[in-house]
């Protein structure tokens, strides 16, 4: 399984490495610039994930946040169909070491988990720095950015990691359906005020108004679709 992992992970990393880099260095490029548009204490945390709260949308007054928007919809871009066009090139070889299809599906699960904490870190490791350097070391503490940060990084990276989960899921079905179904529902959840939609903890404007259950649930999930993932891997893909 080492060597097939090591094999899988050199041609996923070839297939998505460009897409990262330009994207999420566009990204970040443009928190840098946007920084300089607002006042020294404002913190770009709050700034990019900043949405409609339920209370706008009830007065119908809803709109499209861009940065939250651009945060959760990257990486389904990034990974793309990657996995369909790896294992075209690596199926014989991966039939002629028998590897069950579980263990295919855990190493693409191991792989989603990994550029999920790439993206996030390039991400979060930038916008830390910027409000370090606008707030400095002391308002960033007075303003409890660190606890917010470390809330905040726990809620993306399940919600992203479930995210991509959802687009290999809806891979398998329609490949029309790997960006489509992922991306109406991310819009979807900027224009509604169901609060039972996990996806509202990534909104700074709504996490507080959510029940203190949402997280629990959130995890469960998460975890739930990645069960479900490496379980029934290979029913749709791998023929």
């Amino acid at each position: 399984m080492t060597r097939l992992m090591y094999v899988q992970f050199k041609y996923l990393v070839s297939h998505v490495l460009q897409r990262f880099l330009w994207l999420t260095g566009i990204y970040v490029a443009t928190i840098i610039i946007l920084k300089v548009r607002f006042h020294a204490y404002n913190s770009i945390l709050e700034a990019t994930t900043n949405g409609p709260s339920f209370e706008m949308i009830k007065a119908g007054h809803p709109y499209l946040p861009i940065f939250w928007l651009l945060l959760l919809m990257l990486p389904l871009f990034i990974i793309g169909d990657s996995f369909n066009q790896v294992h075209q090139k690596l199926l014989s070889q991966i039939r002629s070491q028998r590897f069950t299809k579980m263990q295919v599906g855990l190493i693409n699960l191991s792989f989603l988990i990994l550029l999920v904490l790439g993206y996030m870190g390039i991400i979060q490791l930038t916008t830390t720095l910027v409000d370090l350097s606008s707030l400095g070391f002391t308002g960033f503490l007075k303003r409890n950015l660190l606890e917010q940060y470390l809330v905040f990084n726990f809620i993306l990276f399940l919600s992203l990691l479930a995210i991509l989960v959802v687009q290999q899921l809806c891979g398998w079905i329609n490949r029309i359906f790997l960006l489509l179904v992922p991306i109406l529902f991310v819009v979807y959840t900027a224009f509604s005020i169901n609060k039972l939609n996990p996806l509202n903890l990534t909104m700074a404007t709504r996490r507080t108004a959510m029940p203190q259950a949402s997280i629990v649930e959130l995890i469960i999930c998460s975890l739930l679709l990645c069960v479900a993932y490496v379980l029934i891997y290979g029913k749709f893909e791998m023929k």
